[in-house]
């Protein structure tokens, strides 16, 4: 469609397309969406929610942060229109002290989804007073109990994103996921070395604890492991126990995901960035472990 056929369209068909184009680009081209606000403010209006919808946070040294810093101290920030925030599960702690931390986290007041490391949840709602989540990913559960106030706020989410170690699980850290009210979990099974080196790999303990939440509709479980025959031997563990419980809201993605390996790294941030820019999606992945057979008429 040329420029001229374009202006003789309604303005609101117009801002349908521009709306639709900035959705669409916005992941793959996130500089040729930012320009579209330059057009002219009824353009501006429409992306600006778009272009900032998600926000990542991954160090506090680069210049994406101060820029983030900046934009966060604005009159009228766009950073309010942020709905999605990843922290880094690397980001430094000294950060949180900075005042540049603190005026990007009041900023962030409309977020409901959060996905990095617990303390960078804590410290939201120590700036945060009213922040409303929907849903969370926590990088190391094993530290929720140090922080009391964001335990009793994700004690009452409906969607809960975890990882297990699966190599040393110690099941003493982890919550008392029975109180919880979570409704969709999703468990990542993953292991930092390139063989798990386990002959039997026995799940009852973690599969126990994440089928204990007495409002669970489904949960998911995706094996996050170097090798590919991991993978499947993990993915074969769910499945059996599912099928040994009878438990229909077992679900499981083994689809083999790389995810590097101690020598050249982990893929850990790339993995986390595309989890959060899938949304509510991730919950609803995977295939079902074990299902009732249908009745048959005799």
């Amino acid at each position: 469609m040329t420029i001229t056929a374009l202006s003789r369209l309604p303005l609101e068909l117009i801002l349908l397309i521009v709306e639709h184009a900035a959705r669409s680009g916005v992941r793959s081209d996130t500089s040729w969406v930012a320009r579209l606000c330059l057009v002219c403010g009824v353009f501006r209006r429409v992306v600006t929610p778009i272009l900032y919808g998600h926000v990542t946070i991954t160090s506090d040294d680069d210049d994406t942060y101060e820029c983030l810093a900046a934009t966060s101290r604005m009159p009228n920030t766009p950073l309010v229109h942020a709905r999605s925030v990843l922290f880094a599960y690397d980001f430094p702690e000294k950060a949180y002290t900075e005042a540049s931390f603190k005026s990007i986290a009041r900023a962030l007041v409309n977020v409901s989804t959060f996905a990095g490391p617990t303390i960078a949840l804590a410290e939201l709602l120590n700036h945060v007073d009213e922040l409303t989540l929907s849903s969370a990913y926590l990088i190391e559960i094993w530290v929720l109990p140090r922080f009391v106030k964001v335990q009793n706020l994700v004690q009452t989410l409906s969607y809960l994103h975890l990882v297990c170690n699966i190599y040393r699980p110690d099941w003493n850290q982890w919550p008392d996921l029975s109180s919880y009210h979570v409704e969709y979990l999703v468990i990542d099974l993953f292991a930092e070395r390139n063989h798990l080196g386990i002959q039997f790999i026995n799940l009852s303990s973690m599969m126990r604890l994440a089928t204990s939440p007495p409002r669970l509709r489904r949960v998911l479980f995706r094996p996050r492991l170097v090798q590919q025959s991991d993978v499947q031997r993990t993915g074969q563990a769910v499945l059996e126990w599912a099928t040994a419980q009878r438990d229909e809201r077992v679900h499981i993605d083994d689809t083999f995901v790389p995810i590097g390996n101690s020598q050249s790294g982990f893929l850990w941030h790339e993995l986390d960035e595309e989890d959060s820019l899938n949304g509510r999606s991730v919950w609803l992945q995977g295939r079902q472990a074990w299902r009732p057979l249908p009745h048959t008429l005799d």
